[in-house]
């Protein structure tokens, strides 16, 4: 058996032409609509712990470690037990082939029981390497950059000596994965992690996909904002149309590399005896329906509106926010080995399912400590929904989904929204105090999520229903 997990950082949900078209056009995704034709598309795909780092130990462990409401930005403990130390102790090998450096050179370390790993180094600013020969440029002020100034050279430094578009990240690691499937696709077993940061700012393809979506474009480039409200960041309309098209580039820059990879395992005659999932950490807003108004992913704001401003932390009395549905629901494909047409699962899917969804596929049961279920009977039509709610969260901030609501409560610093997504699906008005009985009952979903990670009823009455 061979499996292949495919996250790529920050992909939009709809930016793919398999989920329906973005609210302002067409992204280019020919390939994962390709792939997507022979495979189990989840409609309901929601993110758990989040960002990055939490949300790869949702997978890596299949639960978030107790005594805490969700996984957090730490390294791995040795009691920590995940799916890939369960694959080693049965004999299966693994790779792990990342450009994410703040998982891997940073915290969290997800690379501890891979058998071996590749990292592409330099993006977001890896302290890779030095140069002293190369121009210090800031495309807008410092103020309307996510990153300080040390780490925006570093970024510069970084990505100083691309030439062809293998020297971009995305593209050199999926070349290194497809490097290492042809040393190794005659394994009779293997797992492959394939982990990209792309689309993840900074929003920087080749011109060639940006041109896709706005040629001609003069005006401030704004290729790594701060989180902010889109009033508060002060962008035009055409500078927003730019961004947008930035992120666009990027995502079809994945696509494209995406389908250099299914044609790989075409090539090399495993793609039948493969399981290959196509999913992501989380999306991001851009100031578009749904979007809360937001540009980029963070619930926590400063009183300007604005969060990393050059590298700052935000500015006190912070404003906390809901993770926007763009942000909570994503991409997620699954094609089992020999699937040859395309299925829609409607049951809600997060990422804890992935390690049990892996370990059946070796025929392996998932461990106790394991909180997900195996995806593989609904891909296969053999079973109904495991659960008809999504638990997503970070920090202070805990939310429930179901088919109809979005509730998001908060740990002491404000009282908790409800959005009615049947007939507000843009989020544009709370009903909290309007629908009090549908509020009480998500509430208690959320508390049954705390008291289960362990939290006492003080601190789960922290999370205030008022």
């Amino acid at each position: 058996m061979k499996a292949i997990l495919v996250i790529a950082d920050t992909f939009r949900r709809d930016h793919s032409s398999v989920y329906g078209d973005a609210p302002w056009g067409k992204i280019l995704t020919p390939n994962l609509a390709r792939f997507a034709a022979e495979a189990a598309v989840f409609d309901n795909a929601y993110i758990g712990s989040f960002p990055t780092g939490p949300a790869r130990r949702d997978i890596l462990m299949g639960h978030c470690r107790q005594g805490l409401p969700f996984n957090e930005w730490s390294a791995l403990l040795d009691d920590e037990a995940t799916f890939v130390g369960d694959l080693k102790k049965r004999g299966v090998p693994s790779m792990l082939i990342s450009d994410v450096a703040n998982t891997i050179v940073h915290k969290p370390g997800i690379q501890r029981d891979f058998s071996a790993w590749a990292l592409n180094r330099g993006q977001e600013g890896d302290r890779c390497w030095m140069s002293d020969d190369v121009p210090f440029e800031l495309p807008v002020s410092i103020e309307l950059i996510r990153y300080s100034i040390d780490h925006w050279r570093q970024i510069l430094v970084n990505r100083a000596g691309r030439k062809t578009e293998t020297d971009w990240f995305a593209p050199g690691t999926y070349s290194l994965a497809m490097e290492w499937l042809e040393q190794n696709y005659r394994r009779p077993d293997f797992f492959l992690w394939l982990d990209t940061f792309d689309p993840h700012e900074p929003w920087d393809p080749p011109q060639y996909y940006t041109d896709l979506y706005d040629p001609g474009y003069k005006g401030r480039v704004f290729e790594a904002p701060p989180g902010a409200l889109r009033k508060s960041l002060g962008v035009t309309d055409a500078e927003l149309k730019q961004m947008r098209a930035r992120y666009a580039g990027e995502v079809t820059m994945v696509d494209t590399w995406f389908g250099r990879l299914y044609d790989k395992l075409e090539h090399l005659g495993i793609l039948d005896d493969t399981l290959l999932i196509f999913t992501s950490d989380h999306g991001t807003p851009f100031a578009g329906p749904a979007d809360l108004d937001m540009i980029r992913k963070q619930p926590v704001l400063g009183a300007d509106g604005l969060v990393s401003s050059a590298g700052r932390p935000a500015k006190d009395p912070k404003q906390y926010m809901p993770l926007s549905m763009n942000t909570t629901r994503i991409p997620l494909i699954i094609r089992a080995p020999g699937m040859k047409k395309s299925v829609r699962v409607k049951a809600i899917a997060q990422p804890w399912d992935l390690s049990a969804t892996i370990l059946d596929a070796f025929g392996l049961p998932a461990p106790e400590r394991i909180a997900g279920h195996s995806l593989l009977p609904l891909v296969h039509g053999k079973r109904a929904a495991t659960r008809d709610h999504a638990i997503s969260g970070a920090g202070l901030l805990a939310q429930a989904t179901t088919a109809r609501w979005m509730y998001s409560a908060w740990s002491k610093v404000r009282p908790p929204v409800l959005y009615d997504l049947e007939n507000d699906p843009a989020c544009r008005k709370d009903v909290v105090k309007k629908e009090p009985k549908a509020a009480r009952q998500m509430h208690n979903l959320l508390a049954a999520h705390l008291r289960r990670q362990g939290m006492s009823d003080d601190v789960i009455g922290l999370y205030r229903t008022e």
